[in-house]
């Protein structure tokens, strides 16, 4: 009987230890492979969000990785950023002198190019002029317009943005020899006859036209579908918001101060055109959110904490100091030097929304 007993107690054993095989080694196998899943699976996520966001500030361009794990520097983050001004309609112009071509820009992706002339001051007529750089908006259309300043010269399909100066064709096609190669107009963007009569069929008023020569700070882009602004602006909001996310970006704080991101009203962009920093580069590096220490001393645990001005070492080893903490928890630094880049919301506007070209001489008729 005790054999019996001792062989059915050996059975039970092996089977029990068969059965505990099977869990010890495959469960965590099982485990890991689940976690180790989910963590690729969010890390990949995260770095396509991130892309995601850049391609959409850098207008498509492509961005480099700096790493095995995509991790970006801060020349990944700050190498191809432009001030990105938004639009909701279809199309936008952007207006190439140095090719002397001009490029339509559409929504579904498509870019259409046109050979132009533009203004030409080089030819020893005072009354000619060069076309400017400048964010513009187109403000009136006309299909025949005859100039008050050249004997009545026929233009047409003409489209003004910045002031009296606009895209249309003029009589022949004599002028044709000039389109795409040089500037020959006094002032103007000349187009064939074809060209103009199409860009005046696509382009309604407040069609953004970005003019540059060889270099914008600015950029711009379509919004998305159904993004609607926070609020209804006022024009001086709209002004001051372009004015510090330009100069923002210019200084190197693109990272560190809010962007507002919005749909610009054209109505808001005046016919001298708005600055687009054709003669100040982005810097290569933009600054990025630092991290801090805080430290506080209590005089005795029987009497209130005081907080004494707080010293702060940044992660480039500099020391500055914490002035105050509000009540969102939003931190306020100040350096012996900040006063030189505060400006006030006129000052802003002036220097960084304005075009500084001004306002363009005007010839009156020959009689």
């Amino acid at each position: 009987m005790s054999e019996v007993n001792s062989s059915n107690n050996i059975q039970d054993n092996n089977l029990n230890r068969g059965k505990l095989n099977f869990p010890v080694f495959v469960l965590p196998l099982f485990i890991l492979v689940f976690v180790l899943s989910g963590f690729f699976v969010i890390f990949n996520s995260e770095n396509v969000s991130v892309k995601k966001y850049l391609s959409y500030e850098t207008n498509g361009k492509e961005i480099k990785n700096s790493g095995n794990y995509n991790i970006l520097s801060s020349e990944d983050l700050s190498g191809k950023l432009k001030d990105t001004v938004y639009t909701d309609l279809d199309n936008w112009l952007e207006l190439r002198i140095n090719e002397q071509m001009v490029y339509q820009h559409w929504r579904d992706g498509r870019t259409v190019k046109y050979p132009v002339s533009t203004g030409n001051n080089k030819g020893g007529d005072p009354e000619a002029l060069e076309t400017r750089p400048g964010l513009f908006a187109i403000f009136h259309k006309v299909e025949h317009h005859q100039s008050s300043q050249f004997n009545a010269a026929n233009m047409y399909n003409f489209m003004p943005f910045n002031q009296g100066i606009g895209f249309h064709s003029i009589d022949g096609t004599g002028y044709y020899v000039h389109l795409g190669v040089r500037p020959s107009s006094h002032g103007c963007i000349r187009m064939k006859h074809e060209d103009a009569k199409k860009l005046f069929a696509d382009c309604p008023k407040g069609t953004l036209v970005l003019a540059l020569k060889n270099y914008s700070a600015r950029t711009v882009a379509f919004a998305p579908q159904g993004f609607k602004n926070e609020r209804e602006y006022t024009k001086d909001e709209y002004k001051v918001m372009l004015a510090s996310n330009l100069y923002n970006l210019l200084n190197g704080k693109y990272y560190t101060e809010e962007r507002a991101r919005f749909i610009i009203d054209p109505k808001v962009i005046p016919v001298s055109g708005v600055y687009i920093s054709y003669d100040k580069e982005i810097p290569e590096k933009q600054i990025l959110p630092r991290s801090y220490l805080k430290f506080y001393e209590k005089r005795d645990d029987l009497y209130t904490a005081v907080s004494y001005d707080d010293i702060v070492l940044t992660d480039n080893d500099e020391y500055i100091k914490l002035v105050s903490e509000d009540e969102e928890g939003n931190l306020h630094f100040s350096n012996e030097d900040s006063g030189k880049d505060i400006y006030s919301s006129a000052d802003l506007v002036k220097k960084y929304f304005y075009n500084p070209i001004g306002v363009l001489p005007y010839f009156g008729p020959k009689r």
